[in-house]
């Protein structure tokens, strides 16, 4: 039932039982009012008569008594008139009937002498106002009646009068004012139901209106604000309300499109599972590429359906499930799987699995998040690397090897020449061998760094000398930095400083802080490779001008697998890693300094060994 029904059927049951008890109370009062009014009438009448009867009854003329009753019988509005004996006997009564009869009932022996006025039905006759008028004695009457303390009255006089007439005027008034009270009532009415509607019941339609529109999904809607009321002021309320609502709805999509940007920009395939029914909530980017399936077809599937194939959930004594492995919130998991992607085929994965607790719509919920590692892509790119680095590490190592080679071949070719032209002069056979024995030398020389470079470390460390370290190692990279244009330029200290370390660690130090420098200036440029002794310390520094590292990832270059390369070439991430690890075994620090777009000064410090 709408409001203005209830509001109109409440008003009418108010309003009508109101005029329903004020017309009952009115014609009550009114019939009362009328009763009194004819009551002091009849009396007046009364007191007509009894003076009139008492002058008969002194002149003792009865047949005039019997004349007066008769008459005043056949007056309107009078049905009877009785005049009874102190006995209860009527002795005069306008209808015959009534002659003789005992009414001692009417003697009003409750209130003896006073005159009583009340309606009375009797049986089979209609209602009548009974006026009872006690005629008393006087000294005049004492002679027939007696003393007056002894005999109070004479007799009674009693008058019927029409009850008819009394009701049915006390029914017209009530009609008439019953009629006024359904008019005033009705116009009151309509006056409330036009205001009602108007204030109250358009302006909550509407807003009822704006509200299911809300509901619907339109945060643009808004409630007309008309009236300065409470309905006004409660559109006013819906609108901030709708505002906030807006604004909070906003701010939140914003923050999951930002959620999700996060989740998309990770590398490794992220998904978050709901630990009570095995269901997906979030996924990224790189999860959806790793099985080849869209976001929106995954969103909502179970994880066992999503990754495996399967309808079941998987047996945990077969595999490690990460949602029945976690039980308490912080609580986190690894373990290899094989996911089975869109087209077939079966990809080897690492997931790092965490439970956490969230509040969810329905309540506090467990959630699984799982960071899953593509492990046939961390191989290939690995393996990519590995032979790129290879491939430009071996070009250097030809171009030192071949340049020697090719001089020997040309002494060897004239060694023969002169043997076969018979030209065995022996300082000419001595000069091209003491070139051939040079350039082996050149040759054993680049050996030689590869297999430092090369050799595992020693379980020990010991005293290594930091220059020819850092020479052999920058000199097998002399071929890589001419092919692309960069300039290499030594600068090692004099004193030949020496530092407790291993020295293929030490190499592979340089190696790595060289080939990065390399990698930040594609275009070419300047790199130095300084060695010094500063306080006691033996210091290592590499400087680029290449394009300088953001400012924002100065913290992150250390860590595994953060790569960035200005060449836009993938690499594994794991070239500082392993320069930090290196230097801090030994008791050392490594630090960094970038201006974006000007450069990069790598600056290693190590203990250094005196002596």
């Amino acid at each position: 039932m709408s409001l203005s029904s209830r509001v109109m059927r409440q008003v009418l049951l108010v309003a009508g039982g109101a005029s329903l008890l004020f017309a009952v109370l009115f014609l009550g009062l009114y019939r009362e009012q009328l009763e009194r009014e004819r009551a002091a009438t009849s009396t007046q009448i009364n007191r007509l008569l009894r003076v009139a009867l008492e002058n008969a009854m002194l002149k003792r003329d009865v047949p005039g008594l019997r004349d007066i009753v008769e008459k005043m019988g056949e007056q309107p509005g009078i049905v009877g008139v009785m005049i009874l004996a102190p006995g209860g006997e009527v002795r005069f009564a306008s209808r015959p009937e009534k002659l003789g009869q005992q009414l001692p009932e009417l003697l009003g022996k409750e209130h003896p002498g006073v005159p009583q006025t009340r309606f009375v039905a009797e049986a089979g006759q209609a209602e009548v106002l009974r006026s009872i008028n006690p005629v008393p004695n006087q000294l005049v009457c004492t002679s027939c009646h007696g003393p007056l303390a002894k005999h109070p009255i004479n007799g009674v006089l009693v008058v019927d009068y029409d009850a008819g007439t009394i009701r049915q005027d006390a029914y017209r008034s009530a009609a008439l004012f019953a009629g006024a009270g359904i008019a005033v009532l009705a116009l009151t009415l309509w006056s409330i139901w036009r205001l009602l509607r108007r204030r109250v019941i358009d302006p909550l339609a509407r807003l009822d209106l704006a509200a299911n529109e809300l509901a619907a999904g339109d945060l643009t809607v808004r409630a007309p604000v008309n009236l300065d009321d409470e309905p006004g002021r409660l559109s006013a309320s819906f609108n901030r309300m709708a505002d906030h609502l807006a604004e909070q709805i906003g701010r939140s999509e914003r923050q999951q499109r930002y959620l999700q940007e996060l989740l998309d920009g990770l590398p490794d395939g992220v998904r978050v599972i709901r630990q009570a029914d095995f269901s997906i909530v979030a996924v990224n980017a790189a999860y959806c590429s790793q099985l080849g399936i869209a976001a929106d077809k995954t969103i909502g599937q179970p994880c066992y359906r999503s990754s495996h194939g399967r309808d079941t959930p998987c047996a945990p004594t077969m595999v490690v499930c990460p949602v029945a492995e976690l039980a308490r919130p912080g609580q986190s998991v690894k373990c290899r799987h094989h996911h089975r992607a869109a087209d077939g085929r079966d990809i080897p994965v690492e997931v790092h699995a965490v439970l956490l607790q969230s509040d969810g719509e329905q309540g506090p919920e467990q959630l699984i998040i799982e960071s899953i590692i593509d492990l046939s892509q961390a191989v290939r790119h690995s393996q990519e690397q590995r032979l790129s680095e290879l491939g430009l590490l071996a070009a250097g190592i030809a171009h030192e090897i071949h340049n020697p080679l090719g001089s020997m071949r040309l002494a060897v070719d004239g060694l023969l020449r002169n043997l076969r032209n018979g030209n065995d002069d022996p300082q000419r056979m001595a000069g091209y061998l003491e070139m051939m024995s040079n350039e082996i030398d050149r040759c054993t020389g680049v050996t030689q760094r590869l297999l430092l470079l090369s050799r595992l470390p020693q379980q020990q460390a010991q005293v290594v000398a930091l220059n020819p370290a850092i020479s052999d190692t920058v000199t097998l990279l002399d071929f890589d930095a001419r092919s692309h244009g960069i300039s290499q330029q030594l600068e090692l200290d004099a004193c030949e400083p020496r530092v407790l370390a291993d020295d293929s660690d030490l190499r592979m130090l340089v190696l790595n802080l060289v080939q990065n420098a390399h990698h930040a200036m594609p275009q070419g440029g300047v790199l130095i490779v300084r060695s010094r002794v500063e306080d006691g310390k033996a210091i290592v520094e590499v400087i680029d001008h290449g394009s300088g590292i953001a400012e924002e990832s100065l913290n992150r270059i250390f860590d595994p697998f953060y790569s960035r390369r200005a060449d836009g070439e993938a690499g594994t991430g794991l070239g500082l890693t392993i320069c930090k690890s290196i230097v801090e075994r030994y008791g050392g620090g490594i630090e960094v300094r970038s201006i974006l777009g000007e450069g990069t000064t790598f600056r290693v410090t190590l203990a250094r060994v005196s002596g």
